[in-house]
């Protein structure tokens, strides 16, 4: 994976394959999600300065996320074009896959929080998707964030589903592979105790955020056709 990137977010100038070749936009506003506890609101308009991996690239623009039932809907307007997303959030933490727009189709993305155990407790969207669904991940081999783990999930629809997961390093990030009722192939990046990533296909990349205490966002992006992260930095408006 070489995602040489420039986002407004991310312009792909160069990839080659990975792992299943590293294997709906939906514009109508609704309620918003409900917060759990310890969890801030970060509907809003934002102001953005970033840059691909080592300041590279840098670029500046608008980021509007709004409420889409249970999940939330990510714009970028940028000096490197135009992206739009699907995310979720955990505690202080979010993340949303996006893509070009009206290329998103298939897109998703995971976050996960990851427990003293080793154990990871997520929630996986899909783009055009109002709901999520549920994750627990159980390390079954490996150490750290890599291994093979158990997992049990619940699908936005409620239909619970079992399976496993395997990870594996790939450059600065990682290469999720699930084996359940479907199938999927992610790239991501571990941050602590949480971590982020999306699947669906090249076109589909990801941001994972630090919600701060005054709401503005701290992240990394990336993407299935890369194995570096770029940063971005979204203050209120």
């Amino acid at each position: 994976m070489l995602f040489v990137a420039v986002t407004g977010l991310i312009i792909v100038t160069a990839s080659c394959g990975g792992p299943a070749e590293r294997i709906r936009e939906k514009s109508s506003v609704e309620p918003s999600p409900s917060p759990t506890p310890g969890e801030r609101e970060i509907s809003g308009v934002f102001n953005v300065e970033g840059s691909a991996e080592n300041g590279n690239n840098p670029y500046t623009g608008i980021l509007t996320i709004q409420p889409q039932g249970d999940v939330y809907g990510f714009r970028w307007t940028t000096t490197k074009g135009s992206r739009v997303g699907t995310g979720l959030q955990i505690g202080n933490a979010t993340a949303a896959s996006f893509a070009a727009t009206g290329g998103g189709k298939g897109c998703g993305v995971v976050l996960y929080k990851i427990a003293s155990d080793g154990s990871l407790n997520g929630r996986i969207g899909l783009w055009g998707e109002a709901q999520y669904a549920t994750e627990t991940a159980t390390r079954i081999e490996g150490r750290g964030f890599v291994g093979k783990y158990s997992v049990n999930g619940t699908s936005p629809d409620g239909n619970p589903y079992q399976g496993t997961l395997t990870i594996v390093k790939d450059g600065s990030g990682y290469d999720l592979t699930w084996t359940t009722p479907e199938p999927r192939v992610a790239f991501a990046i571990w941050k602590g105790s949480v971590a982020a990533g999306s699947f669906g296909g090249r076109q589909c990349s990801f941001f994972l955020y630090d919600i701060q205490s005054n709401g503005n966002l701290n992240g990394d992006w990336g993407g299935q056709a890369a194995v570096t992260f770029g940063t971005e930095s979204a203050k209120r408006q």
